[in-house]
């Protein structure tokens, strides 16, 4: 059995969503197609998620030297900061892990790095790197969650309004909704 399959690459999803996100003509309606950025994609309506990275989980947590999932998100990890860092500067923003989203990922078994998650910003949308391990299958995951940018960086732009409160309460109801979030996903590893 092979290590580790690569099923998309991470920053070429990135690239073709900014090529997309930069021209909403494209997207119009109220769901993104998300699979006009050409990769496999498990399409959720206003969010989506792109496996990136599927691999065996190493026997008594040994990876004998192979590259795994956690190497690829490190690496994606940097060159995300790098390309998609924050407001002007290279640096990534963290996502809440104890509310809304953050919390559905955890809450689903989403493994985090150090404590903490990043999300990355195109144009309108958030991405997330996920990584998950799921002991039933012995099989660890990484996949790349593209979300409403509302979902983690809310910024009203006359909170009192009521026009404002309408939208806050549809960003709410739309994070409930994919609150039965899914991190696990499964790949056919394929064998040498």
């Amino acid at each position: 059995m092979t290590d580790i399959v690569h099923v998309s690459d991470g920053l070429a999803v990135m690239r073709a969503l900014e090529r997309v996100a930069r021209d909403p003509r494209k997207w119009a309606g109220s769901a993104p197609r998300w699979a006009d950025l050409g990769f496999p994609v498990i399409a959720r309506g206003v969010h989506a998620i792109f496996p990136l990275v599927v691999a065996a989980a190493p026997e008594n947590g040994d990876p004998g030297g192979v590259q795994r999932p956690i190497d690829v998100e490190q690496s994606l990890s940097r060159d995300l900061v790098h390309y998609y860092g924050g407001d002007f500067i290279h640096r990534e923003s963290e996502l809440d892990l104890d509310a809304g989203y953050g919390h559905a990922l955890i809450a689903a078994g989403a493994v985090s790095r150090g404590g903490s998650m990043n999300w990355w910003s195109v144009q309108n949308f958030a991405a997330v790197l996920v990584r998950s391990v799921d002991p039933e299958t012995a099989g660890e995951t990484l996949a790349l969650h593209i979300i409403p940018k509302d979902w983690v960086h809310y910024s009203p732009l006359n909170a009192g309004a009521k026009r404002e409160a309408s939208r806050h309460r549809r960003i709410m109801k739309e994070q409930a909704a994919a609150a039965a979030v899914d991190v696990s996903w499964s790949w056919t590893l394929s064998s040498q």
